[in-house]
């Protein structure tokens, strides 16, 4: 077995992107970034990213007929993952049956969507969970089914809380296996519960023998886009591979205008031009020209821009400027994606989810307490400076 440690990021580095070259691209391109990372690499610690990244690899280097001491390594992290996922995607098989039973409509994304979809192989996918969505309005009936086939909230012991205010919210089986129910497709960004466009388009799939849905190939290119641009202490390189897999198998059925649009919709924009411009520039991606020309040209608030910024790197420290407007940027995505007659209240039971705060009075407190620390850490580091 290859060991792991970990990395946290944002964008591939160097080294993470010849894995990602050796697993997903073809012929001579694939073998050489294979010989380089293994000439670069210590295989027994590779970051998390590209642990999960090995079981693509193995199975590109046997179609390229690769014969190496190593290949049995990997062919073990293959059938770990392989394992691993069998059993989760059986046991989600049964959660959806029983949905379907209770006549809640499911859609499955990302990992176990895209095994059906594109990978067509469920080992070269790892999944560390399963991502069910389903109706907003039959958020509470799923988490009631949940509760009987004894999945438990994971993290958060009060999921019905959370329906007003996030997108969805983890929880976990006997035998630690894991799912997120989604209610929402996407969070954190304008117009979030503007789901109905994408349930109209969606895919049918079987998981399990069990009939659900996926996202059409534009919308799961979009999905996979936006959620990768983001920072992650797990190395997010996965989605590279997941959106190279999306476009080789599906580049001409992407329907670019409809992507373009609800990226515009969401404000979502520069994570999925980014993303996009990642993909061509790098792996040489069938992204059109013109797409990216459009994303480039639509007006960015500088809101918007310093939102993203924290995105991509949440661990700078922002000024008290940013965080205000920061929490203004919150409040505005909040209001456009409930339909709460009460925002400001939703607004702060979503600051009191993000910041982990027991008693809801407790947020104005610990905002104000924030404030102060750093009014006084400023002044402090500025008396500092003067000596």
């Amino acid at each position: 077995m290859i060991a792991v440690n970990n990395e946290a990021g944002c964008w591939p580095t160097p080294n993470q992107e010849l894995i990602l070259r050796a697993a997903v691209l073809q012929g001579e391109p694939a073998l050489e970034a294979w010989n380089e990372w293994k000439r670069k690499t210590n295989l027994d610690v590779i970051d998390y990213g590209s642990h999960r990244m090995v079981p693509q690899l193995y199975r590109n280097l046997v179609r390229h007929g690769v014969k190496d001491p190593m290949m049995d390594r990997l062919k073990g992290v293959y059938r770990y993952y392989l394992y691993k996922n069998e059993i989760l995607l059986h046991r989600i098989g049964t959660l959806l049956a029983a949905f379907e039973q209770a006549r809640i409509e499911t859609m499955v994304l990302k990992g176990a969507a895209l095994v059906q979809l594109y990978y067509k192989e469920s080992g070269l996918r790892p999944m560390l969970d399963a991502d069910v969505l389903v109706h907003a309005h039959q958020a509470e009936q799923a988490m009631e089914v949940l509760a009987k086939l004894e999945w438990k909230p994971f993290r958060y012991m009060q999921p019905r809380m959370r329906i007003p205010i996030v997108h969805s919210t983890p929880f976990e089986d006997s035998g630690g296996r894991q799912m997120d129910l989604h209610w929402h497709l996407f969070w954190e960004c304008f117009n979030a519960s503007d789901d109905d466009n994408y349930w109209k388009h969606a895919l049918a799939i079987q998981i399990g023998g069990v009939q659900t849905s996926a996202l059409s190939h534009t919308d799961q290119l979009l999905h996979t886009c936006w959620h990768g641009a983001r920072w992650n202490e797990v190395p997010p390189i996965r989605w590279v591979a997941d959106a190279m897999a999306i476009l080789s198998a599906s580049a001409a059925e992407i329907q670019w205008p409809s992507l373009l649009k609800k990226a515009q919709r969401h404000r979502i924009v520069l994570p999925v031009k980014d993303s996009l411009e990642y993909l061509k520039n790098k792996f040489d991606a069938s992204v059109p020209d013109d797409v990216l020309k459009s994303l480039s040209a639509v007006r960015i608030s500088r809101i918007e821009r310093e939102n993203y910024e924290v995105t991509l790197n949440p661990m700078a420290p922002p000024t008290t400027s940013k965080i205000l407007r920061q929490l203004y940027y919150d409040y505005r995505w909040l209001s456009s994606s409930t339909s709460s007659r009460f925002k400001p209240l939703a607004f702060a039971k979503h600051l009191q989810a993000k910041w982990d705060i027991d008693r809801l009075w407790h947020v104005p407190l610990y905002m104000s307490m924030r404030m102060a620390r750093r009014v006084f850490t400023a002044k402090s580091g500025a008396r500092y400076l003067r000596t």
